[in-house]
């Protein structure tokens, strides 16, 4: 039998199935961008295509012209008598860094007027140490008395300054350093969705199911992509179908360098100085004059805060789809930075600073970097089955240009 109404009719008295919702199309996502490493790599220039699983790249510095000695010696016995000084050199011979006709200094030493702390190399006896004959005259004038050659202590730094060869002669020995190999592997990444085909022609208020899907796993492949550029560690396994491969991420590559682009523990107290201090001698020293900086809250309102005193904040600038914040070092080295969301957690302190000069993505074979694949469903599957796929490689040039900064 059906109900009887009576009176006014309220929202109460109306069939639920009755009524139209009033629902905001689309779905509203948290962040505007998760992934900024990622877009950036993806916008500048890519390196060579790789068509193997492992990647490399060749890299070498020059003849280093600073070493550390290893024993003390007294001042030279007589004016203008020779000194015998140990390097430390290069884990294999103490004197690699020297030969014969080298002018060298020990500046950490102080000159008085009869000692000298600058002499030329006369001997170099192999792995052992090198012979060094002071230059100088007391008085400074031609065919004086020659300087006698300051006391050594262990760890005073002596630093080559240039060869002087003699009139006339033959080659000095020569001085060059190995080719040095850095490599990394690719790693594959898959993201699918499968839409049974009910589903996929339901109406929705946010839309068909399969594009919010799609548009779902894009971006989680792409933050997974942006952990990778910066966490992953290098490896390989034999897999159950075949290798499975593990691509190292920048960050690995500073942490692994342990030189002075690493900071760490910083909320125990940074100051002005001190950041000044890391920016100058760690990054700023190599590379471009402009870097990208990605900082976490906790650093980029640390980085804000110091910056007041001197306004090194220079406003806005919009590139690569992104605004980043300007940030000038002492050094005018300018810093382009932006705030990560990917550093929570144990990261909640954590900043990258990169350099796209000396970085970037190596797109594999003919698949390219990221790739969407449709309808690779079995051929009886009532419905669709899509994915997203990236496989790329990252190539770190130098890890100088770059920096891992932690709390």
């Amino acid at each position: 039998m059906p109900t009887v109404l009576t009176g006014a009719l309220g929202v109460e008295d109306v069939l639920a199935g009755k009524a139209v919702r009033d629902v905001t199309p689309g779905i509203q996502h948290l962040y505007k961008d998760i992934s900024p490493l990622f877009r950036v790599f993806n916008a500048l220039p890519k390196g060579p295509t790789a068509f193997n699983e492992k990647v490399e790249w060749t890299r070498k510095d020059l003849v280093p012209k600073w070493d550390t000695l290893t024993t003390a010696v007294g001042e030279s016995g007589s004016a203008g008598a020779t000194v015998d000084l140990v390097p430390t050199g290069d884990g294999t011979s103490a004197t690699a860094y020297f030969k014969v006709g080298d002018v060298v200094e020990v500046p950490g030493v102080a000159e008085s007027s009869g000692y000298s702390n600058i002499g030329r190399v006369t001997v170099v006896t192999a792995n052992t140490s090198i012979t060094v004959d002071p230059i100088g005259w007391v008085s400074d004038s031609i065919a004086g008395t020659e300087k006698k050659f300051v006391a050594t202590a262990i760890s005073d730094e002596i630093h080559v300054i240039s060869d002087a060869s003699e009139e006339y002669s033959q080659k000095p020995a020569m001085k060059v350093t190995k080719d040095e190999q850095e490599w990394n592997y690719i790693q594959f990444l898959r993201a699918p969705y499968i839409i049974g085909n009910i589903n996929m022609d339901e109406k929705k208020y946010t839309g068909p199911e399969r594009a919010e899907r799609r548009e779902e796993t894009y971006k989680d492949i792409r933050i997974q992509a942006e952990n990778l550029l910066i966490h992953g560690k290098r490896y390989y396994v034999a897999g159950t179908n075949g290798r499975q491969f593990f691509m190292q991420g920048i960050k690995r590559y500073i942490v692994d360098g342990a030189g002075d682009n690493l900071l760490t523990n910083w909320s125990a107290g940074l100051t002005e100085p001190q950041w000044d201090e890391f920016l100058v001698k760690g990054p700023g020293m190599y590379g471009s004059t402009t870097k990208l900086l990605f900082a976490s809250n906790d650093l980029f309102l640390k980085i804000n805060e110091l910056a007041k005193t001197k306004e090194r904040i220079q406003g806005q600038i919009e590139k690569f789809g992104l605004t980043f914040t300007k940030y000038l070092a002492p050094d005018n080295v300018t810093y382009l930075m932006y705030r990560h969301h990917g550093f929570t957690n144990a990261y909640a302190g954590a900043g990258l600073i990169v350099d796209p000069m000396y970085a970037r993505i190596r797109p594999y074979g003919t698949q390219g970097t990221m790739r969407l694949l449709t309808n690779i469903q079995e051929n009886d599957r009532a419905g669709v089955a899509d994915e997203w796929q990236i496989i790329f490689s990252l190539e770190v040039d130098r890890i100088e240009p770059h920096a891992w900064i932690t709390a």
